[in-house]
């Protein structure tokens, strides 16, 4: 009899054993999806007017509202656009998502590239200062009932963008500082972050950003652009043979390396990929492979009307409708596309397969989209919000 109740006691811990290795498996396997929006998109021109009421939450994790900023005399948050941000179609129809999406974390985003830096390191700097931004972002959190806080700072001790060397301590400072008054009501606290080393190491600590966030959004997209003077992709996976100095080392891989080399826990990184393709106007058209001469951006695109950018679905519909070819970097794993002297380097849905297994493969923590609003949201070329259903395709599996 005691036998028999020992053997039921060893069989009962076993049980128990492997259903809590299981939840733990799942738990572990469990993997994010970041949303940015971009609030701008609402004005684009119909029919690609992006609103908040056609963001796929049933697909994304967490939902960013971008922008919010820093007033550069209170050093407070503060609304970019009043007027819509405060308004029925701004904040408060973006909370509103928890109502039919309750799993959905929704978070707001302050700073960007257009906000420039200096405001940033002069709040940092002094501690009653950064109470004082602390103060407001919290205040800010519950007024909207949001979920957590996205800093974008671009970038922390970047002379050109108004930073300064002490920014890198001081940004710490003000991240240990968030992270006090998170944890008393269980905020999320996460930064977008650079994928070169130049940016990192003059303004942010790993070390520290891994112990005080709860998610580092890697932005390993815009590694190419005018600027490196030739047609390129501009979120290559890895290393290619024309690469060349820094060159060599901007990529998907390598900046993610970056990260892990410096002590960032791999579950807290998300691997950033672009809804959008950096174009350029080549030299000559009768050369469109990669590495091709230019003259300098691409044509802006019909409704998101900047120089040197496409939205996923300009893209697409241009390779359906006016006749631009298709090509692949075999060896950085992304497509590009070319019709007369105009080049694109993008991402689709296959190199978002391979980018997909690197988060899986790795133990990567999720990953990141810049931005749902570039995504093909009204199946102009196929299935409806193609690129982030992939995403979310292979990251369930």
């Amino acid at each position: 009899m005691r036998k028999k109740l020992t053997f039921g006691i060893v069989l009962s811990f076993l049980f128990i054993l492997g259903l809590g290795v299981y939840f733990y498996w799942r738990h572990e396997k469990h993997y994010k999806i970041v949303c940015y929006l971009a609030t701008w998109a609402a004005f684009r021109q119909p029919p690609m007017n992006y609103n908040i009421d056609k963001i796929p939450g049933n697909i994304c994790t967490h939902v960013v509202y971008s922008f919010v900023g820093l007033d550069g005399e209170s050093f407070e948050l503060k609304l970019l656009n009043p007027k819509f941000d405060s308004g029925e179609h701004g904040l408060q129809n973006f909370t509103a998502l928890h109502k039919k999406w309750p799993h959905l974390k929704l978070l707001v985003a302050i700073g960007g590239w257009s906000e420039g830096g200096e405001n940033y390191s002069e709040m940092v700097k002094e501690e009653e200062r950064r109470k004082t931004f602390v103060a407001s972002v919290m205040s800010f959190l519950e007024k909207y009932k949001l979920n957590g806080l996205d800093l974008d700072w671009e970038y922390p001790g970047e002379a050109s963008r108004g930073g300064h060397p002490d920014d890198i301590e001081n940004f710490s400072k003000l991240l240990q500082e968030l992270r006090t008054e998170f944890d008393k009501h269980h905020y999320i606290l996460s930064a977008a972050v650079p994928a070169t080393e130049y940016y990192v190491k003059q303004g942010y600590s790993i070390q520290n950003l891994t112990k005080y966030l709860d998610q580092i959004h890697i932005m390993t997209y815009d590694l190419r652009g005018t600027w490196s003077g030739s047609a390129d992709v501009h979120s290559p996976l890895t290393v290619r043979p024309h690469d060349k100095a820094e060159y060599a080392k901007t990529n998907v891989r390598n900046g993610l390396e970056l990260w892990t080399n410096g002590g960032a826990t791999k579950k807290k990184l998300m691997i950033g990929v672009p809804f959008y393709g950096r174009s350029f106007t080549l030299v000559n058209k009768d050369n469109p492979h990669m590495n091709a001469p230019i003259i300098g951006p691409g044509v802006p695109g019909i409704y998101t009307n900047e120089s040197g950018m496409l939205a996923y679905y300009e893209i697409c519909n241009n390779m359906k409708r006016h006749g631009w070819t298709k090509e692949w970097d075999d060896v950085g794993q992304v497509p590009y596309a070319y019709h007369e002297d105009q080049w694109v380097g993008y991402e689709d849905e296959e190199s978002l397969m391979i980018k997909m297994k690197l988060i899986k493969d790795e133990g990567y923590g999720g990953a990141m989209i810049w931005s749902i609003d570039m995504d093909d949201f009204n199946g102009e070329c196929g299935n409806k919000n193609a690129l982030l259903q992939v995403i979310n395709d292979d990251l369930k599996r």
